[in-house]
């Protein structure tokens, strides 16, 4: 079998309509991921600062790791 350089234009088209959902989904992952990232950051930071402060007013010492 042998292909023309029409034939591989067609299949780029083809590909490239296959292809645009795909990216067009993985923008939306990537936004959700940003966000779950951002508020998972967000509490974490929240709570290392509230058991610095129960650390702070029990006078424990605060882990070396």
């Amino acid at each position: 079998m042998t292909l023309t350089k029409s034939d591989f234009s067609q299949i780029k088209e083809i590909v490239k309509d296959e292809i645009r959902p795909v990216k067009k989904d993985l923008k939306k992952v990537d936004k959700k991921l940003d966000i779950t990232i951002s508020l998972f950051d967000k509490d974490y930071l929240n709570l290392k600062k509230r058991v610095e402060k129960v650390e702070n007013k029990l006078g424990i010492p605060a882990p070396l790791f």
